[in-house]
C-alpha cells in the first residue's frame, strides 16, 4: 500500500455553536501535504488564505524561547491591505499556524484557512466614539477566541 491509499479516508473534525448570535460552522480536514481549515458564519466558503510557519524561524525561535514567523498569501478573497477584515483574518492565518505548530511541533503542513466571517469595518463617515471602538474590539476578541475554540476542539494535527 502506498502512502496516498494509506491516508484515507481522510480525517475531518467539525463543530458549530451560535458565536454573538451567528451560527457558525468549522470543517477541518487533514491531507497528506496541508490543513484545510472552513470556517463560515454563512455558510459558504469564504476568503482563503494559504498561511504556513517558517521553519528556519521556528528553529531560531525554538532556542529563543519566542515565536516563529509564519508566511501567508491569500489565494481568493483578498480586501484592501487598510480593511480591517483583512488584517483581522491576516492575524487569524498566524495565529492558527502557530497554534498548531505549538500543540505538534512535529507538525510541518501548510494550513488552507477559509474564513467567512461577520466583521464590521468602522464607519470611517460617521466616526466612532471611544466607547463604540472599545465596544467593537471587544466583539472582535470575543469572535477570535470563540473560533479558536471551536478550530481546537477539531484537531486533527496531534
Amino acid at each position: 500500500m502506498n502512502k496516498q491509499q494509506a491516508s484515507f479516508p481522510l480525517i475531518n473534525r467539525q463543530a458549530a455553536r451560535i458565536i454573538q448570535g451567528r451560527h457558525t460552522e468549522v470543517l477541518v480536514v487533514s491531507f497528506v501535504d496541508k490543513i484545510l481549515i472552513l470556517v463560515s458564519q454563512y455558510g459558504k466558503v469564504g476568503s482563503l488564505i494559504h498561511t504556513q510557519v517558517d521553519q528556519q524561524s521556528l528553529t531560531a525561535s525554538t532556542t529563543a524561547g519566542g515565536l516563529a514567523s509564519t508566511s501567508s498569501k491569500f489565494l481568493l478573497g483578498a480586501g484592501s491591505s487598510t480593511s480591517k477584515k483583512t488584517q483581522l483574518y491576516q492575524v487569524y492565518a498566524s495565529h492558527i499556524s502557530q497554534m498548531i505548530q505549538h500543540q505538534n511541533p512535529m507538525e510541518n503542513r501548510a494550513v488552507v484557512l477559509s474564513l467567512a466571517l461577520s466583521i464590521q469595518e468602522p464607519d470611517l463617515e460617521r466616526g466612532q466614539s471611544p466607547e463604540e471602538e472599545k465596544e467593537e474590539r471587544l466583539r472582535d476578541r470575543e469572535l477570535f477566541e470563540n473560533v479558536i475554540e471551536l478550530i481546537n476542539e477539531c484537531c486533527v494535527w496531534m
